[in-house]
């Protein structure tokens, strides 16, 4: 209701009215369930003078007779309408004026997490007790509010089975083509924002997986299954002729790229994006049987990177000049150290994880990259150490010369206060370091503290290039408790900044844009925040 009431302020006359009376009518359809919410795109009132406008195609709207969903559907489409008399990115609003990131996460495009797509009843961004929180997956599947899918590749599978394969590849297809397209790409620029991280799926390079199954993972596939999780997780795979067309249209805008393969087959970390969730996490412990013998998955994971670097070598010079670096694997291990803690361990230990990232750099040092410009990302997260700062940086000095430390190799985190407990977070309600409804002068200690203590720890630690390629806005996970009010949200990115310059941290944040995670936006998505919605603060629930 409260964002009905807010989208009827735009317009006036009988316009508004229109607006009104359409509106209740989407209200009480999604209240009621019912099969079809509205049978044609709606269209806001446009300029004295102009012509109306559909604010999507019919595929967006999606009324084929099957249930629609009554929060992500609705909110795809008050958000067109919003969007018309929303201020120009050119424009960037007060809260980020002086502020922009070095760096943009390209979040939600190719690599799925749930959260992303969780309509208006988004709430966690790491998704509690199994339960996935994705709705849709626009323009062309909605009407999942009933049963939430959790993973990408869970996603898939069921997608699969039930609508078979020339509809998954149509969804998918749709989504990839429209969530990101050149008009991001002029925004980004636009706003002084140099360099885009790119998130993979293993799949891109899924014909690396031929010797288990010649016919499975053949060069062309569309659809590959898990390796570990055949019956229960499928992925579309990325066309490596598109993701090069990618790297030249960035070529064109003048924005570098950091190629990050974010996920493995079989589960490398612990969380919806690791493509399996909720299934427990195979990569560090299963094998898999290739021709006569049994492949261990992080062996499986070595052929991935293997072919990643190979087709990197491979590219054109446009599209290498437009490559600043790639990351072998995001986040080894994630949560690693907690689900131990907690009796269920899914990596052999520490030094597992370690000695992956030493291989994979290996295969990276042995290719010509290093001597064309091109860095390696080794990415490393606290979650899958029990003792981060006192194990990882001496491994990572002793992997990489002083050399290659100041020359190709980038020692890369990610930093949240989202997680921050009473030391860092930020809510709504007791239970954090500080209230959203304190002054921004009171926050600002506590916030700059938090970040100069850990970007110091880690410049103290680490010699050598730098990089946070994960950072946000969020003050706490539960995007419902958490600090939405611009001026804190303003306050916390300046610092944020300002810190990783004192230390020459590169920093991306994450990410550029989430339309249909609208509870997260205010604080994850930059789109939205340098268009000035940030929206302004509720108190409590």
């Amino acid at each position: 209701v409260a964002r009905a009431k807010s989208i009827v302020s735009y317009g006036s006359g009988a316009g508004t009215l229109w607006m009104q009376f359409m509106w209740s009518l989407l209200l009480a359809a999604g209240a009621l369930q019912s099969t079809v919410i509205v049978a044609t795109c709606i269209a806001a009132r446009p300029p004295t003078g102009q012509a109306w406008e559909p604010l999507a195609s019919d595929d967006e709207c999606h009324l084929s007779g099957e249930s629609t969903d009554s929060s992500c559907a609705l909110d795809a489409l008050q958000r067109r309408v919003v969007a018309r008399e929303a201020p120009n990115v050119s424009s960037p609003s007060l809260a980020v004026a002086g502020a922009v990131p070095p760096g943009m996460n390209l979040g939600g495009w190719l690599v799925l997490e749930d959260w992303f797509f969780s309509g208006a009843g988004g709430r966690h961004v790491a998704s509690q007790n199994n339960s996935g929180q994705g709705t849709c997956l626009p323009p062309l599947l909605w009407g999942m509010d009933k049963e939430p899918w959790s993973s990408e590749g869970l996603l898939t599978k069921q997608l699969q089975d039930s609508r078979g394969e020339a509809e998954v590849l149509k969804i998918f297809s749709a989504h990839r083509q429209r969530y990101i397209s050149d008009d991001d790409f002029k925004k980004i620029v636009t706003l002084g924002i140099r360099s885009i991280r790119l998130p993979l799926p293993w799949s891109t390079f899924a014909d690396a997986l031929s010797p288990i199954d010649a016919e499975a993972y053949k060069p062309g596939a569309k659809i590959v299954p898990d390796p570990f999780y055949a019956e229960q997780a499928s992925f579309v795979t990325v066309d490596r002729d598109w993701l090069a067309q990618i790297l030249r249209q960035a070529a064109h805008h003048k924005l570098k790229v950091v190629l990050d393969l974010h996920n493995m087959p079989g589960g490398s970390s612990d969380g919806t994006y690791n493509g399996i969730w909720p299934l427990t996490p195979k990569f560090w412990t299963a094998s898999v049987i290739a021709g006569d013998r049994g492949v261990m998955l992080e062996e499986v994971g070595h052929w991935i990177v293997e072919a990643f670097v190979r087709w990197v070598e491979e590219l054109g010079q446009v599209e290498l000049g437009a490559l600043e670096g790639i990351t072998v694997l995001n986040e080894p291990g994630h949560m690693a150290s907690v689900d131990k803690s907690k009796g269920k361990p899914f990596t052999m230990g520490e030094t597992q994880v370690m000695d992956w990232a030493r291989k994979a750099a290996d295969i990276f040092r042995r290719s010509a990259l290093p001597g064309r410009g091109v860095k390696l990302y080794v990415n490393m997260v606290e979650s899958a150490f029990d003792n981060f700062w006192e194990t990882v940086p001496g491994w990572y000095s002793q992997t990489f010369s002083q050399q290659e430390r100041h020359s190709w190799a980038v020692f890369d985190i990610h930093w949240y206060t989202a997680w921050g407990g009473d030391k860092c977070s930020g809510r709504t309600v007791p239970g954090g370091r500080y209230l959203c409804s304190q002054a921004v002068d009171e926050v600002r200690p506590m916030l700059h503290t938090c970040i100069e203590d850990d970007m110091a720890k880690f410049a103290g630690k680490v010699d050598g290039l730098k990089s946070c390629s994960e950072f946000s806005l969020s003050t706490f996970e539960d995007a419902v408790l958490a600090c939405r009010n611009r001026d804190i949200l303003s306050m916390y990115l300046q610092e944020q900044l300002d810190i990783f310059e004192q230390y020459r941290i590169q920093g991306f944040f994450w990410t550029w844009r989430m339309p249909y995670g609208p509870n997260f936006e205010s604080a994850w998505s930059y789109e939205h925040i340098a268009m000035g919605q940030v929206a302004p603060q509720e108190s409590g629930l």
